[in-house]
C-alpha cells in the first residue's frame, strides 16, 4: 500500500491532466519511487487511483524499460554505452564503476550488468541514448545524470556516493 502523501501526489497528477490515461506514467514513477518497483498489488493501487483500467497499468509498466515489475536493487547505475559515449571511454568506466562498488559486470556488449554482494547496487551498460553526448561519458543513477566519467577521480566519488545510499 502506498504512502498517503503518494496518493495525494498521484490525485494532483490526475488532476492536472483531461484525461485521466496521461496522468498514469508520471503516477507509476511516484509509486516507484516510493516502492523501487511495482508489485501487482501496487499496478492495481495505481490505476484505482488514476480511474484507469488495471490492465493499462501493467500495459505501460511492462513497455517502459525505467518501470519495473519485478524487484531490482534499490540503486541502478545505467551507464550510456552509445558511440558518442563509447569513443571516449564508456565501457571502461561502466568497469570501474562496477569494481568500485563490488560488482563484476557480466552479458553481452551493450547490455552487461553486475550486483553487488549485498544487493543494493546495479551497475549496468544500456542501449539507450540519455541525451547527454556533449559530457560524455555519462550514466544514470536513478533519475540523476552523472556526467563527465572519463577519469578515476569522478568514478570514485561516484561509487562512494553509491556506497552512502
Amino acid at each position: 500500500m502506498l504512502s498517503e502523501a503518494t496518493r495525494t501526489a498521484i490525485r494532483s497528477e490526475v488532476e492536472r491532466y483531461p484525461h485521466k490515461k496521461t496522468a498514469l506514467l508520471p503516477s507509476l514513477k511516484l509509486a516507484q519511487r516510493e516502492a523501487g518497483w511495482l508489485s501487482k498489488d501496487t499496478l492495481a493501487e495505481v490505476a484505482d487511483l488514476v480511474g484507469v483500467p488495471h490492465s493499462s497499468a501493467v500495459e505501460l509498466a511492462t513497455f517502459y524499460s525505467m518501470l519495473f515489475t519485478a524487484q531490482v536493487p534499490r540503486t541502478r547505475v545505467e551507464v550510456c554505452v552509445q558511440l558518442p559515449c563509447a569513443l571516449v571511454g564508456a565501457e571502461q568506466a561502466a568497469e570501474k564503476i562496477a569494481r568500485a562498488v563490488g560488482a563484476e559486470l557480466h552479458g553481452p556488449p551493450h547490455r552487461r550488468h553486475g550486483v553487488n554482494a549485498d544487493g543494493t547496487i546495479e551497475v549496468g551498460t544500456t542501449v539507450e541514448c540519455y541525451g547527454a553526448c556533449h559530457r560524455a561519458p555519462m550514466c544514470r543513477v536513478g533519475d540523476d545524470y552523472v556526467e563527465h566519467l572519463h577519469d578515476d577521480d569522478a568514478i570514485a566519488s561516484l561509487a562512494a556516493d553509491l556506497k552512502k545510499r
